[in-house]
């Protein structure tokens, strides 16, 4: 089984929001510079998490804010919300 890149960039970006979040102001840019990633990378997957209910985004002065408790978040949800209906477990038929 591999795990995208999408999956663990989530993680991150849910619990930097969750951590950061009552001290500063969480936006797409210091998500970017946290993670060391292209700020647009950043906004389509806070788009994907979006779409889920997982965050609420603000534009301007607003940020990013989680939608749920971070303990009230499973793996499942964040996968589901990056790779859709792409099957989690994928048995490989193909042997070498």
């Amino acid at each position: 089984m591999q795990i995208s890149t999408k999956f663990t960039i989530a993680v991150h970006l849910l619990t930097a929001v969750a951590y950061f979040s009552e001290s500063q102001k969480v936006t797409s840019d210091f998500l970017a510079g946290s993670i060391g990633s292209n700020p647009v990378i950043i906004r389509n997957i806070m788009g994907q998490l979006k779409e889920a209910g997982l965050i609420d985004i603000k534009r301007g002065p607003g940020g990013v804010t989680l939608e749920k408790k971070l303990t009230d978040i499973s793996f499942l949800d964040i996968y589901k919300a990056v790779e859709g209906e792409k099957p989690l477990l994928h048995l490989d038929t193909h042997t070498n």
